[in-house]
């Protein structure tokens, strides 16, 4: 008896360690309503539910399927109220996103975006990839000043990432630094074409 014990132990333990609350996790769809969409998650009690708009809002309506499969956060195991488990596909996403940004940051390679908002200071940039927003710094927008960004909006173009926050999940952006080593790879090649005299 205290082995068997033992072994329920070990295999609860299991479980919890392979489904934490933080984590992104994969659910299988396995009921769609008109609102909700039911998951499928081994080592949880019950299923945890997905609201629809959620996911036609993160532009995941493509999934909404059954059998698909989606990555969830694990928000709450158990919600203190209702004692149902809490997860969201949307906060998955920026999370996975986020991953990407950094994983750019660290090789030194600029990321796909578009301007989608003016701010104080600057402007919101959408990484097209994954739906992170990153700030970029109105002096970053261009190599001289620019007074009607309205051309620029809403345009994928390409940004260098130029510092990142990873305690906050800040990024900043520009735009400048990528058109300047466009201009210097420019120069160069037109130099290249003559010789003294």
């Amino acid at each position: 008896p205290a082995s068997k014990e033992f072994e329920k132990l070990l295999e609860s333990n299991l479980s919890k360690t392979q489904i934490q609350e933080g984590k992104i996790i994969e659910g299988k769809i396995n009921r769609i309503t008109d609102k909700y969409v039911f998951l499928d998650i081994p080592n949880l009690k019950s299923e945890p539910v997905l609201d629809i708009n959620e996911l036609r809002s993160s532009g995941l309506s493509e999934k909404i399927k059954l059998g698909e499969t989606i990555s969830v956060l694990l928000e709450k195991i158990e919600h203190p109220k209702t004692g149902e488990i809490v997860v969201s596909a949307s906060k998955a996403q920026k999370m996975k996103g986020w991953d990407t940004i950094v994983s750019h940051y660290e090789k030194n390679e600029p990321i796909n975006g578009k301007i989608i908002s003016k701010v104080k200071g600057g402007f919101i940039v959408e990484h097209v990839e994954t739906g992170s927003l990153a700030f970029l710094p109105g002096s970053q927008v261009d190599i001289s000043p620019i007074k009607d960004i309205s051309k620029l909006m809403n345009v994928p173009q390409k940004f260098a990432i130029i510092k990142i926050d990873k305690l906050r999940g800040n990024c900043c952006v520009s735009r400048r630094e990528i058109i300047s080593s466009f201009k210097k790879e420019d120069k160069a090649k037109l130099v290249s074409k003559y010789k003294v005299g």
